[in-house]
């Protein structure tokens, strides 16, 4: 019985052995390690591509890999698809020492934006609207898109119909903005409405004093606009026995309430 726990502690102390010099191999000291990882190259973003960097080592032990922002390590320092912003690289060799760099990846277009420089009124029925737009930031020439079409080299669009529109700008890193503007008819409250008001509706016996809703205000006729619009269009304003409007006056108070029945 002696000599049977005599061989088993010696086998013991073999296995701790060995399994003490594994874990002092894979343990190596990389305290003086000459591993140095280095950037070779980066590549910006643009608006239609991603950026990208190469890295590169000297010194180390065996093969080397490459982490990036703590990922699972790759064979090559080559790392595409990367959008802007920070990055850290790690490198390590066959002993597991490890060496880190940084570095910054940067949008080559600072950010193109677009504004609408000065618009024009379309008028009632009319075609006569215009947008011209400013761009700015970008990179080299612009060209310029109504509601999707294509691209053009004028930043002036002409020939409008009252409505809402969106406007584009590309420069030549592919960056795209975008703005909305809603050209308007034009027609006036002061100048276009109220004259047909007051003298078709707003009158004596009428809208004017005795018939509700009274129209004798520009606050009044704006607070009636849809009202007034759809009975103007279905002929029922005037009342009858008093002369009907005449298809223009029918049409700037329908264009003036679609402008948004401003005070103006």
């Amino acid at each position: 019985m002696k000599r049977s726990h005599s061989i088993s502690f010696i086998l013991l102390l073999i296995v701790v052995s060995c399994s003490s010099e594994k874990e002092s191999d894979l343990k190596k000291d990389c305290s003086g390690s000459d591993l140095v990882v280095s950037i070779v190259s980066v590549e910006p973003t643009t608006c239609s591509d991603k950026g990208g960097l190469i890295a590169s080592t000297t010194g180390g032990e065996g093969a080397v890999t490459f982490s990036i922002n703590g990922a699972d390590f790759q064979q090559e320092g080559t790392f595409d698809a990367l959008s802007a912003g920070n990055y850290t690289v790690t490198a390590m060799d066959q002993n597991g020492c490890t060496a880190t760099v940084s570095t910054n990846i940067d949008s080559e277009s600072g950010g193109v934006t677009l504004a609408v420089a000065s618009q024009s009124s379309a008028g009632c029925g009319s075609f006569n609207g215009s947008v011209s737009l400013g761009a700015a930031s970008g990179n080299g020439d612009y060209t310029y898109s109504k509601d999707g079409s294509t691209f053009q080299s004028s930043s002036e669009f002409d020939g409008l119909a009252a409505g809402d529109y969106t406007f584009s700008v590309k420069d030549e890193s592919g960056c795209v903005a975008s703005v909305s503007a809603t050209i308007d008819t034009g027609v006036s409250l002061d100048a276009d409405i109220m004259p047909i008001i007051s003298a078709n509706c707003a009158v004596q016996g009428c809208h004017g004093d005795v018939q509700s809703p009274l129209l004798t205000s520009k606050a009044l006729v704006i607070g009636q606009a849809a009202r007034i619009k759809v009975r103007t269009n279905a002929g029922q304003m005037p009342p009858a026995g008093r002369p009907d409007l005449t298809q223009q006056q029918i049409d700037l108070i329908a264009c003036w309430v679609e402008d948004g029945a401003l005070d103006n």
